[in-house]
């Protein structure tokens, strides 16, 4: 045993281990540097041993790092160069814990790698060679018994008694949610127990009916007294696998990166960009995972920033707030909005940075009490034509046979979160969601917003509710067959609400009130796009699965690219004008439709290579359905003399299929080709034939898919399109290919 293993093997030295546990416990609720580097590196190595990659499962996500004891085990940088952890470990009092950032990792099945992770992560909990070992919702006994550990199911309850039959415990934490229990699990760490545990953060709300990571789950705020903790980011998007590294930033460390930033501040220290960065990612992570009322590290990073306050420098989309010029205004922001949003406060101060984005109420504006009708079968968000100025109360009032069942008030529709972007041309996390689990409830949002009744997907009820609201401001909402254009011009688009809404039974558009303003024929709008909506339907075989309306939200600043499809869709604010202008050639333009295309893909017609191309078809199919106008018009990268382009591009690459899946708008030409030859009704056919038996099964897999592309169209079009597939590089197998082979081939000109 060497020098550094005495220094963190607390195990084995009693003294050492009385001094490190004093030494924790004296500085729990303070942000201390972490450990020496050569004892992290020391420890980290044991953690890797024989380990060169980790694959991921499924999608991981960050773990938070802020404990002096605590350090990240595995990594990889994200989008913007920062590095993330998705396995953390730290000690606490006489004992040891690891989180990972997935459950996946806890039983060990992704290969050889990960199989010596895990083993390695069992000796080291335990700090022995053959702990004893208790499995919670971790399926793989036999794994570890293979290993020579002694091992077997933990049932449970989680008490200090049940824990003492074991040396080291390793949980899915997913559905471990009582505070009682992580109270005796962090007791029996501190005693010298070993855990591993791990969940799939981002999903909590989803699997526990929207309830907040940070504010629900007991054990992993119990387990925060170690200094790491599992947070509802999501992240790791760019990698496949996770290479094992013994040295990492030590700026990954939140206590690490507030010392730095605190000596930055003083003028000691100048930290580099790429540290700053760094550092403000590590400390926006730690803070993901605070609860509201746990402010040690709050304060922490409040001292560290200075004396400054929330009348420092504000992010605009003509001044945004940058990483490496603004970091302690960032951090400060990033810190306000977390706990502004998880506050249950039913009175909170406007935030300064409102003013900007989405903006100032009028002063003179009415708040008013308004009932709106609820219908519980349209799962989402459910418009009310109000707005909640920031920093104002509102009250919500609903029967008491809807409480407590999943529904919740939202204040604000412009849900992208900005952490993670190098910019900010807004506060990074503006809107608010509040539970109704009591008749009235009550509550407020610093920036302000649209209004809205969340119904929950599976609502326990069918019949139609009144939710009374009082307090806020009446905000222009036109809602085609509901109101015409002589009360939109002349009462609805006067209300004073900053933000505006039009809606069909398929679609609603979210944007500022500035522009709905200039708006004369919300009728013929709206009509326009519910055919869009109905034509992506019809055209992909979704008519019966739509349960509710698509949304469209404009923003000063979206979460990734210039748009992007979801729930809602995003758009820039300066697109907004022309998502509702309905008169020149090409307004609405090819962004909306290429975005509602994605909401319309299926794994079934879109393989590797088509993500961005399947959607473009669904969307060209709006300019012939709907726009009734040539549907090659709507993209220059389209056109004919592009199109030929890509036709010479094929020709002359080495490996065809490298090249098709890798150019979007290449891909295109081939689906436009089968457009022009065979019609639009061989799209929808081919789409459809998905729900038809006579097809045979759906496809699994890219392989299939490809195959199965092939075999249905050559049968729908009666054309043998194998030798169009081979000119284009589409890989398909030979028995796909004999399966065409007796229809006359087809090959389009200039191919």
């Amino acid at each position: 045993m060497n020098v550094v293993d005495d220094e963190f093997n607390v195990a084995d030295q009693p003294t050492m281990k009385a001094t490190l546990f004093l030494l924790f416990t004296l500085t729990l609720n303070l942000v201390q540097a972490q450990m020496p580097a050569e004892i992290v590196i020391a420890e980290r190595s044991k953690l890797l041993a024989g380990v060169t990659t980790v694959p991921k499962p499924g999608a991981p996500g960050p773990v938070a790092i802020w404990g002096n004891m605590a350090f990240p085990i595995l990594s990889a940088p994200d989008k913007e160069g920062s590095e993330i952890a998705v396995a953390a470990a730290a000690g606490y009092g006489k004992g040891r814990m690891i989180l990972f950032g997935h459950n996946s990792f806890l039983d060990g099945g992704l290969g050889p790698d990960h199989a010596k992770l895990m083993a390695n992560c069992v000796t080291w909990a335990g700090a022995q060679e053959k702990p004893k070992l208790g499995l919670l919702g971790v399926n793989a006994v036999s794994f570890f018994d293979q290993r020579g550990f002694r091992t077997e199911k933990y049932l449970g309850p989680i008490t200090t008694k049940t824990l003492k039959d074991y040396d080291v415990i390793i949980a899915n934490l997913q559905g471990m949610t009582d505070a009682a229990e992580g109270a005796s699990l962090i007791q029996w760490i501190k005693e010298g127990g070993g855990f591993i545990g791990g969940m799939t953060g981002w999903a909590f709300s989803q699997t526990s009916g929207g309830q907040e990571l940070s504010v629900s789950h007991g054990v992993n705020q119990a387990l925060m007294a170690a200094g790491v903790a599992i947070t509802d980011m999501s992240g790791f998007e760019q990698i496949t696998a996770f290479t094992a590294r013994s040295t990492l930033p030590k700026l990954m460390n939140a206590s690490e990166a507030v010392n730095s930033i605190k000596k930055q501040t003083t003028g000691n220290a100048l930290l580099t960009p790429e540290e700053v960065k760094q550092s403000s990612n590590a400390i926006q992570i730690a803070l993901a995972a605070q609860p509201p009322d746990r402010s040690h590290l709050r304060d922490a990073i409040t001292a560290a920033l200075g004396s400054g306050d929330s009348s420092g420098p504000m992010p605009t989309k003509e001044e945004p707030l940058t990483q490496t010029a603004h970091a302690s205004a960032r951090i400060r922001l990033g810190m306000e909005t977390r706990v502004l949003r998880l506050a249950a406060n039913e009175a909170v101060a406007a935030h300064p940075a409102h003013l900007a984005f989405p903006g100032p109420t009028p002063a003179e504006a009415p708040r008013i009490t308004q009932q709106i009708p609820i219908n519980p079968t349209i799962p989402g968000w459910t418009s009310t034509g109000l707005y909640a100025a920031a920093g104002d109360t509102i009250t919500i009032t609903i029967p008491s046979s809807h409480v407590d069942k999943g529904y919740a008030v939202r204040i604000g529709c412009h849900s992208d979160t900005l952490y993670h972007l190098d910019s900010w041309q807004r506060a990074p996390d503006i809107t608010k969601s509040t539970p109704l689990v009591a008749t009235v409830t009550r509550t407020a949002s610093a920036f302000g917003g649209l209004l809205y009744i969340e119904v929950p997907s599976r609502a326990a009820q069918t019949a139609d509710m009144t939710v009374i609201i009082s307090g806020a401001v009446p905000s222009p909402l036109f809602i085609l067959g509901k109101d015409d254009d002589a009360k939109w011009n002349t009462e609805i688009k006067k209300r004073p609400g900053i933000w505006a809404e039009m809606a069909c039974d398929n679609l609603i558009i979210s944007f500022p009130s500035s522009v709905a303003r200039g708006v004369n024929n919300p009728t013929e709008l709206m009509s326009f796009w519910q055919k869009v909506v109905e034509a992506q339907d019809d055209v992909s075989n979704q008519t019966t699965e739509r349960k509710r309306p698509e949304r469209i939200v404009a923003d000063v600043q979206i979460s990734a690219g210039y748009m992007h499809s979801g729930y809602p869709i995003m758009i820039p604010t300066s697109a907004a004008p022309e998502m509702v202008t309905f008169s020149r050639l090409k307004f609405p333009g090819w962004g909306f439709y290429h975005e509602i295309g994605h909401n319309h893909q299926r794994g079934d017609f879109t393989f590797d290579g088509t993500g961005e191309v399947t959607n473009n078809v669904i969307g060209m199919y709006c300019y012939h359905e709907v726009l009734k106008k040539d549907w090659l018009i709507g993209h220059p990268a389209i056109s004919e003399d592009a199109r030929k382009e890509n036709l010479q591009k094929i020709k002359r690459a080495p490996i065809k299929w490298q090249a098709w899946k890798s150019d979007p708008f290449l891909a295109l030409t081939t689906y436009i080709q089968l457009m022009q030859e065979f019609g639009w009704n061989s799209w929808r056919q081919y789409l459809h034939s998905f729900a038809d038996s006579s097809y045979g099964p759906t496809p699994k897999g890219d392989d299939e898919r490809r195959d199965q592309f092939l075999i249905r169209y050559s049968k729908i079009t009666q054309k043998n399109l194998g030798p169009f597939f081979d000119a284009w590089g589409i890989p398909v197998s030979a028995e796909a290919k004999a399966k065409v082979s007796k229809l006359e081939p087809w090959m389009p000109k200039g191919l």
